[in-house]
């Protein structure tokens, strides 16, 4: 019986402009690294639905 899939695990929101971007296809992301404490560190990967969001991205979050 196969499992059921869950659209969260499949898709994600474009950074710049919020557009549904399919995971399992080829899209841009960015990896930025984000302060969580003083000495912690985490790496946090955007999501772009097309080069050209990606160009207009202006900032390390949405």
């Amino acid at each position: 019986m196969p499992s059921p899939t869950r659209s969260d695990d499949e898709f994600t929101s474009c950074a710049n402009c919020g557009k549904l971007v399919n995971l399992s296809e080829y899209h841009p992301t960015v990896v930025v690294r984000h302060s969580v404490t003083a000495n912690q560190t985490e790496n946090v990967t955007l999501h772009f639905c097309s080069e050209d969001c990606l160009d207009e991205w202006t900032g390390p979050f949405p």
